[in-house]
């Protein structure tokens, strides 16, 4: 089963593309790196076919400090989980939160998880990273290069 990377992100999107653009700089690494950018209920039922009780996601959001972030998220079931999903629209976003909140409620999380997380400075649209952002990027590559040894 071995560890798998996955990618949270959204392309254009100045520093919500980090970990996209960590991704496509791993590959040329020769490390795979799964991208789940595609909605957290399909994200989340793409876990299936992984096959792994490992996994590193990688992702970017605005928590308020400016920092990279390498946490285990806590998930816990509920029935307003179940609620969320399947009554709110936000289902359908990709962003860690509700990934992490579909995929356990679907039972497709795996036991060992880890977010390894950039703050998020600017968010227009664009390709651009702020000046942290660019910094991020690299922490983050570091940190996963770190992670598979």
């Amino acid at each position: 089963m071995g560890i798998k990377i996955a990618a949270i992100g959204y392309w254009f999107k100045s520093d919500y593309s980090i970990p996209l653009i960590v991704m496509d700089e791993l590959a040329k690494m020769g490390v795979e790196v799964i991208d789940l950018s595609m909605g957290a209920i399909k994200a989340a039922s793409v876990l299936d076919s992984i096959s792994t009780n490992k996994l590193i996601v990688l992702a970017s959001a605005k928590r308020g400090k400016v920092e990279l972030r390498v946490y285990r998220p806590q998930v816990n079931s509920s029935f307003s989980d179940f609620y969320d999903i399947y009554s709110n629209i936000k289902a359908y976003y990709m962003d860690i939160d509700s990934f992490l909140k579909t995929a356990n409620a679907l039972g497709t999380l795996p036991e060992d998880i880890m977010i390894v997380e950039c703050e998020v400075v600017k968010e227009d649209e664009g390709e651009e990273l702020s000046e942290w952002g660019k910094e991020c990027k690299e922490l983050m590559k570091a940190k996963v290069m770190e992670l598979l040894r």
